[in-house]
């Protein structure tokens, strides 16, 4: 876990970040992160008429999935531009501009909280993970999904490699959560945060792309490479077209990636 970590810095980067990605999502990062959304809707006992809020829930899709299978959700994201995109796409879903760190609902008003790769975003885990428990009935659940360890993340692994080479990657603040594996330092946070029976598992996923252009469109946003000199940026795209060819197979770019998948109760 990174050490010395600023707060407020890291939320600045994270809000300017993920507002810069609000209109790319679907059409770039949402490949991958729709691979866990039957780990949560499992994990988290989702079922029909389930009340449900879900964390950082950026451009909906995770919370359309969710109603889908006939859940009642709720979706929250700290960045304007995210919201109003969910707020497009799917307008019979309820989107709120809010932060984690501060939710606007009474206490007990959830059957299940879920998180989509985004505890490893948040500045304050612990602070947020009080406000899941405050939130959520006795018995509710809390499930969330992050990345597991970063040499398992072969298509972003293939980008930070060329930008380590090209750039610097220590220009790019993490949440203290980015990375860690530990069970420990989860159980920690969690119980601090009021929940229990906190379990663990890892899972391996798969993003899969017939060209390169949906994730370098989307990792380009990540990293605001855009701002960078041209030729910088002409060295970190071919450098990543490089590193992804061992992952081009039948047409195809497959790209393995291990998560993280928790669940963790109120008591």
């Amino acid at each position: 876990m990174s050490e010395g970590i600023n707060p407020q810095v890291v939320t600045e980067f994270e809000h300017e970040t993920w507002s810069r990605c609000a209109e790319s999502y679907l059409d770039t990062f949402a490949g991958m992160t729709r691979q866990t959304i039957p780990l949560l809707l499992e994990a988290a006992h989702i079922g029909r008429g389930s009340h449900v809020l879900e964390i950082g829930s950026g451009p909906g899709h995770v919370a359309h999935a969710l109603t889908e299978a006939g859940a009642i959700v709720t979706g929250v994201d700290f960045s304007a531009q995210m919201v109003a995109v969910a707020r497009r796409q799917y307008p019979g879903i309820t989107f709120h501009e809010a932060d984690a760190e501060q939710l606007p609902f009474e206490a007990g008003t959830f059957d299940a909280v879920v998180s989509n790769f985004v505890v490893h975003h948040l500045a304050r885990p612990t602070v947020v993970f009080r406000e899941v428990g405050r939130v959520l009935k006795p018995g509710g659940r809390f499930a969330f999904a992050v990345f597991g360890a970063p040499e398992a993340q072969s298509s972003i692994g293939a980008f930070f490699m060329a930008v380590q080479e090209h750039h610097n990657l220590e220009a790019l603040p993490n949440g203290p959560l980015f990375g860690v594996t530990d069970q420990l330092v989860y159980e920690s946070m969690i119980t601090a945060g009021g929940l229990v029976n906190l379990r663990l598992e890892r899972h391996d996923i798969v993003w899969r792309s017939e060209t390169l252009d949906p994730i370098l469109r989307g990792l380009w946003d990540w990293g605001n490479i855009a701002a960078l000199p041209q030729e910088v940026q002409d060295k970190i795209r071919a450098t990543t077209r490089k590193n992804a060819q061992p992952y081009a197979h039948g047409g195809q770019f497959v790209f393995p990636h291990t998560v993280l998948l928790g669940m963790a109760v109120k008591p």
